[in-house]
This record gives structure tokens, sequence and C-alpha cells, in this order.
């Protein structure tokens, strides 16, 4: 009969299901960080802080040893948002790639009665399905804000997009290229 107690035998044990537990701790957090920063976009900063303590306390009793892990894990998510500029700080231009005469124009007055710097209207071609929102770097949330406009006002679904090429319509923060899909 060995002396040794019943435990003692499984030392590595333990401190390899620790490293795994930390691990798989720190991986959830790390993939809900990812997740938030993906779908935010540029409308959100959020900041995912993951603490973990663990306390381990040995006691030995009549030759045999007893290990508890206390495990106390938090997890705190803070999200800021960056404010949307205020109308008259985002210039736009309005394209009519349908071909209705003066569409373009009429929404370009609506922005501008909106309070939006706008820009002379255009044609645009090739024909755009849907309706599409460009916006230059550190305008999405605008963008985003206009498209959700243009569901309210007149049903109109649009998709929000970054600019294809940026030598289109230098001076435009958003460009609104109006698609076969839109209604006035």
């Amino acid at each position: 009969m060995s002396s040794k107690g019943r435990h003692s035998g499984d030392g590595g044990s333990f401190y390899r299901d620790l490293v795994i537990m930390v691990l798989a701790i720190l991986a959830v957090g790390a993939l809900v960080f990812f997740l938030l920063f993906v779908f935010a976009g540029d409308t959100a900063s959020i900041t995912t802080t993951t603490s973990s303590t663990t306390t381990t306390s040995t006691s030995t009793t009549l030759g045999e040893t007893s290990t508890s892990v206390v495990d106390t894990s938090s997890t705190t998510t803070t999200s800021t948002t960056i404010p949307v500029r205020a109308n008259e700080d985002v210039r736009v231009v309005v394209l009519n790639s349908i071909g209705v005469a003066g569409v373009a124009g009429r929404f370009t007055q609506e922005l501008a009665d909106l309070g939006y710097q706008t820009l002379q209207a255009d044609d645009y071609r090739p024909e755009q399905d849907p309706t599409r929102i460009w916006f230059r770097e550190g305008f999405s949330a605008e963008a985003n804000q206009l498209a959700q406009y243009m569901l309210e006002d007149s049903g109109t679904e649009t998709l929000v997009e970054p600019l294809p090429d940026e030598t289109l319509k230098p001076g435009a923060d958003l460009i609104v290229v109006l698609g076969t899909g839109y209604q006035e």
C-alpha cells in the first residue's frame, strides 16, 4: 500500500486545467471584442475589458492534500458613440443614374432644405440598382443617417458603401447615386 494520498499523483492536471480555463476566458473575450468591432462600423468605439482572478488554497489534513480553486471572472463592456456631424457640416452631391429628368435636382433641393451643403446635381452611368450612398473616409455615420432618412421619407432602400473612386466628385463627403428603386 502506498503512503501517498489519493490526489497526489494528479498534480500536473490541475495546472493544465487552470491554464486551459484562463485561455478559454481570454479567447471568448477576444471573440466578443472582434464581433463588436466588426459590426460597430464608424458609429461607435467599443472597449471590452476582461479580468480574471484565480485564488488557490491548499490544505493538508491527515496525509491528504486538498486544493480548492475559486475563479472570479467579470467582463465589462463600454461603448462611446461618435457624434454624427450636423447636416450643415456635410457636403452632398446627388447623381441621377436612372435617366428621369430633374430627379437629382429635386432631391438636391430636398437635402438643401434639410441643411446639407449641396453641390451641383449631375448624371451618372451606368444605371445603379439599388440607390447607393458612397462616403469618404470618416463619413459612414452621416451616410447611414442619410440612408435612414431616405428609407423613412420615401421608402427608398439604399446601399451604403465607401467611395469606390476617390477622384469622383472631389469636395463631396457623400455621393448619392439615385438608382432604379428610388422613389420621390
